[in-house]
């Protein structure tokens, strides 16, 4: 069930409705439980079993490592290695089949493994890092454990943000579920139109532009100008299609009176590829940051075997780089389970420590200058359409391929076609630009004047019929639902 079907909109209703109704938190958060397992298990009941395996493993691990402090590190061993090793299977598995298999079997093997047709579940990745933190959390002493299994199985399956995140913390999301909410309208409309904004973004920007990247990118020859313009393409439609289903999760997340964390801020406007990766996917980026970067600087024995000095910043320089090189290999094979994605990550690591190398020889003196920004915003936005190129391109041959096209020699109809959709790209930029003046200018000087309820009603009047009107009878699934 996706957030942009009709069936969900029926559902949330229903569920919204009802929470509220019931009398105090335990019977809330036990509807919402069951709910949030009716909307996993739509689709396929079947791997519902995984979802509540994995957070089973992940409650009792946190228990037995308060049961048996002495055996605590074997304990969370134990349950990361089965999480990580559950999610390696399944995701993996076609991977490894396609491309390592035949390098290591003879053929015959090699094929009747391909023959083994293994579904990736959705939101695997996310429910997994998600659950997995509050074991890491409890053991680090971060958290108190928590033994009501109903608030924990819920904080882990909770609807919103389980099949493409915004990957929670327990530690921000437990204390409002074991809390008493208060129904209140003001939140309500808030989460309304946030909501209605992610569709928006979804629906009428992403969706629309991403028939024109996939014809681009599945043409047998173009020419590099207009390979280019998909690329943009592509960059817009991913930020749209993703922070989209985060507006939606978190708004309607408002409406049942539970906050999830920001997952965007902008991060086309990032100045070095460091501040990018504050800037996008904040959920996973300090989620890697806080369970395998930091741990690779502060860990003696992986400090030895890495011959890491170790310094515990994110992004740190030359003495940091085996770790952050550790970091973002994680970080392409979290985003795909293909050797492109190794590439992708291994991209993102070669610019951070560039940028990192470079910075040190720059006086801050001028790094703090508006102007720098002006020169360092467009640069690092051109290192962000290369890493997209990678990441939407078929295969690492076909990225070798379209970055050796020549830049002239493009025919008359291919630069008209190219020209079309750099326009295409501006239409669908224009309302994310937008939006930023409204965060930053323009709703500020709203909220003191008394038209604001009548440009918020005809903000969320116009979104909602932009929406329907540009609805398909088959909608496209979130980018990030592969994941």
């Amino acid at each position: 069930m996706s957030f942009i079907q009709p069936q969900f909109l029926a559902f949330f209703a229903v569920v919204c409705a009802v929470h509220w109704v019931l009398p105090g938190r335990r019977s809330r958060n036990l509807f919402l439980l069951i709910a949030s397992w009716a909307f996993y298990g739509w689709a396929d009941p079947r791997l519902l079993g995984l979802l509540i395996g994995v957070n089973l493993a992940n409650y009792l691990g946190a228990l037995a490592i308060v049961r048996w402090p002495a055996r605590a590190g074997g304990v969370l061993a134990v349950v990361t290695v089965a999480s990580i090793l559950n999610l390696a299977v399944f995701k993996y598995f076609g991977w490894f089949s396609a491309e390592i298999a035949p390098r290591l079997w003879p053929r015959d093997q090699a094929e009747a493994l391909q023959a083994l047709k293994i579904t990736v579940p959705l939101g695997l990745s996310f429910y997994t890092f998600h659950n997995l933190s509050y074991t890491i959390d409890v053991y680090r002493e971060r958290i108190p454990v928590r033994r009501n299994p109903i608030d924990y199985m819920l904080f882990g399956s909770y609807f919103p943000q389980l099949v493409a995140g915004p990957i929670e913390r327990a530690g921000a999301v437990l204390p409002q579920l074991e809390a008493e909410r208060r129904f209140s309208v003001e939140r309500c409309l808030s989460g309304l139109a946030l909501a209605l904004w992610g569709a928006f973004k979804k629906v009428v920007l992403a969706d629309a532009i991403a028939p024109y990247v996939d014809l681009i990118f599945g043409a047998e020859h173009v020419s590099s100008g207009l390979m280019w313009a998909g690329t943009l393409g592509f960059t817009v439609q991913v930020l749209a299609d993703f922070s989209g289903y985060t507006d939606i999760a978190r708004g309607t997340s408002r409406m049942l009176g539970i906050e999830l964390m920001e997952n965007f801020n902008h991060p086309y406007l990032a100045a070095t590829p460091a501040e990018f990766w504050q800037r996008w996917h904040i959920s996973l980026s300090t989620w890697l940051r806080d369970y395998v970067y930091l741990p690779l600087c502060f860990s003696d024995w992986v400090r030895r075997w890495l011959k890491l000095p170790g310094t515990p910043e994110w992004g740190a320089g030359a003495s940091s780089a085996r770790a952050l090189l550790f970091t973002m290999l994680v970080s392409g094979l979290w985003h795909g389970s293909t050797t492109k994605f190794l590439v992708w990550g291994l991209y993102h690591f070669i610019i951070i420590t560039g940028y990192t190398l470079l910075q040190a020889r720059i006086p801050r003196t001028m790094r703090r200058q508006s102007a720098w920004r002006l020169l360092t915003v467009p640069i690092m936005f051109g290192w962000t359409l290369l890493s997209m190129l990678i990441w939407r391109d078929s295969s690492l041959t076909s990225v070798v391929h379209h970055l050796s096209l020549p830049w002239a020699g493009a025919s008359n109809e291919e630069a008209t076609v190219t020209i079309a959709m750099l326009g295409v790209c501006a239409y669908a930029s224009l309302p994310l630009i937008l939006a930023l003046a409204y965060r930053r200018w323009i709703g500020r000087w709203l909220a003191a004047t008394p038209v604001r309820p009548l440009a918020w009603s005809l903000a969320c009047t116009f979104m909602l019929v932009a929406i329907v009107a540009s609805m398909r009878a088959h909608d496209g699934a979130f980018i990030y639902f592969q994941f």
